[in-house]
């Protein structure tokens, strides 16, 4: 595996890396060749780093096993293992990974359904709760950009919340951010730690448990169905065998789904923190604003005034900023 990272380091795409492999006469763990897909699929996953992410896949309502692609929610469970690559050399990887597909003109599917500005539908107003709109102001022969309250636009006597300029947002957020780049010890450290506190290893432990529990019911009712298909079974005996299975597997989801919702906003909110902190251990003050960041850390902007906005973090916390 650490042969894999490092020749992706070192600029080989993964094709060339499976090539090379295949030569080598190296097979895969199944003793298969190599191919692209699998070195990528070795890339991207996190269990090298030592982390380990719940509910890759589930079972749906008819017992079969599922791939999650967003169906349901996934929670990030940092050092749950001995790391094989630190998460600096995946992280790289990671970058070197993105950086081929931006050369090579990939996108992502969804694209074309993002928003053309970062700020678009994520301003609310404090006063009336309506998002703002994109307009162009004009202040004698020069034009600036500024975010005024639908509901204003539309009925002033209903709102009263003036418009607020691009560029003073933007500088907020700048300086925001370079608070919790200088600050991050201070602000992000013990929000981390207070997030960990609430999450119950024990209660992880039970969702893992349950999760093989629901796995093993699954397989218990698929081969009474075989029993049954080959006559071994009288229909009375396998309906109530099938029916008990079913009830035991109903069980099983509602208990998961419980704990799940009750570890769901903190896990998450770890992970963000998280996230948050990587950053800003590495990164240096910022002088201008940047979309990709601002996607990255910011949930929603509050407006409270034309002279004073909230930036609603990913990770939980809303930090104000005067204008």
């Amino acid at each position: 595996m650490k042969y894999i990272f490092a020749e992706v380091l070192s600029g080989k795409g993964t094709q060339k890396v499976a090539d090379d492999l295949n030569q080598m006469g190296i097979p895969t763990k199944r003793g298969a060749r190599w191919t692209a897909t699998t070195i990528r699929g070795i890339l991207k996953n996190e269990k090298y780093t030592g982390d380990a992410i719940l509910q890759k896949t589930y079972t749906d309502s008819r017992f079969n096993k599922r791939t999650n692609y967003g169906e349901k929610n996934k929670y990030l469970i940092e050092n749950h293992h001995e790391a094989i690559i630190s998460h600096e050399v995946f992280e790289a990887v990671e970058a070197a990974l993105n950086q081929r597909a931006k050369e090579k003109g990939i996108e992502k599917r969804n694209n074309k359904y993002q928003n053309r500005y970062s700020f678009s539908g994520k301003i609310i107003c404090s006063e009336c709760g309506s998002t703002f709109k994109r307009r162009i102001h004009s202040s004698g022969a020069r034009k600036y950009v500024a975010w005024c309250c639908s509901k204003h636009l539309k009925q002033i006597t209903e709102c009263s919340m003036q418009f607020i300029r691009d560029e003073d947002i933007k500088k907020a957020f700048v300086t925001m951010m370079n608070k919790l780049i200088f600050g991050r010890k201070l602000i992000l450290q013990p929000l981390l730690e207070a997030l960990r506190g609430m999450n119950k290893s024990d209660n992880l432990s039970r969702i893992q448990e349950l999760e093989k529990q629901i796995e093993k019911n699954a397989e218990q009712r698929e081969l009474l169905v075989k029993l049954m298909a080959k006559g071994y079974l009288e229909p009375a005996l396998f309906n109530r065998e099938n029916n008990e299975l079913q009830m035991e597997a109903n069980n099983y989801m509602e208990q998961k789904e419980a704990l799940i919702h009750a570890l769901n906003g903190e896990l998450s909110k770890v992970q963000e923190v998280s996230n948050l902190i990587k950053f800003t251990n590495k990164a240096e003050m910022l002088s201008d604003f940047n979309d990709q960041l601002f996607n990255d850390y910011v949930e929603k902007i509050i407006v409270f005034s034309r002279v004073e906005i909230g930036f609603i973090l990913k990770c939980g916390i809303t930090l104000r900023e005067r204008m």
